[in-house]
């Protein structure tokens, strides 16, 4: 994402989520543990969770439709009954931090639905205070070993010159205790835009985890594609390491 706050999206699909979660429960808590293998996938995603306590985790790899590297160290924390807060350094075309804070609405492992929304602010760079919102909200479904995952988000900057909406979806499957595979794709298009900015951006590819306990260490290979004057596409590989403390 390179935009934020419209709100409207994310509540409407929030409604629809509120309806869905009144349906029976079908997860213990036995089972609600080993499903979190699968929900707790971060690599090319992000958080499908919040964390028992701290959660931190590094990703990093190549962007080939852009053709440059690409990283970024996270850590959140929970602060509050289902409400955590986080903060992120990213490289890309350059450095820049982000803060936020996100609330579990529903929990995947007790609830038909899972939802998590988040608010981040993401200045230009370290030393640049300007910057833009970002609003992101996750949906998930728990089905024993396998793990479904939708997103929404929108981004504007606060005077709106700058917006864009993304989509994505994910399915993770618990091959093992300690394995898992899975998938994942996203689509981004841009809404308003400054000069440099692409039209439209999409990546996807498989994913492969190895969970021992609290630890992740997973990978994604697939690709992309880039629109700026002219389209650009290449191969994406990224290497993530996490560990919920």
């Amino acid at each position: 994402m390179r935009g934020s706050v419209g709100m409207m999206p994310v509540m409407k699909t929030w409604v629809v989520v509120s309806c869905l979660a009144c349906l029976p429960t079908f997860a213990a808590a036995d089972s609600a543990s080993e499903d979190a293998v699968a929900l707790r996938s971060r690599v090319g995603w992000g958080a499908t969770l919040e964390p028992d306590r701290v959660a931190v985790s590094t990703e990093g790899g190549w962007n080939g439709g852009e053709a440059r590297a690409t990283a970024n160290a996270n850590v959140e924390a929970a602060v509050y009954h289902h409400a955590s807060v986080f903060a992120t350094a990213s490289y890309e075309a350059n450095a820049r931090p982000a803060i936020g804070a996100a609330y579990q609405l529903f929990d995947p492992r007790t609830a038909a639905v899972g939802a998590r929304i988040s608010l981040a602010y993401k200045p230009e760079g370290f030393a640049e205070p300007e910057g833009e919102l970002e609003s992101v909200l996750v949906l998930s479904r728990s089905l024993g070993r396998h793990a479904l995952r939708a997103m929404v988000a929108y981004g504007q900057d606060p005077d709106g010159k700058e917006s864009d909406a993304e989509v994505g979806a994910s399915f993770v499957h618990r091959t093992t205790d300690s394995f898992v595979l899975g998938g994942t794709a996203r689509y981004r298009r841009g809404l308003a835009l400054k000069m440099g900015e692409p039209r439209w951006d999409v990546i996807g590819g498989a994913l492969a985890g190895y969970v021992p306990g609290r630890w992740r260490v997973e990978v994604f290979v697939g690709a992309n594609a880039v629109d700026y004057a002219r389209v650009q596409s290449g191969a994406v590989g990224l290497i993530s390491i996490g560990a919920d403390l």
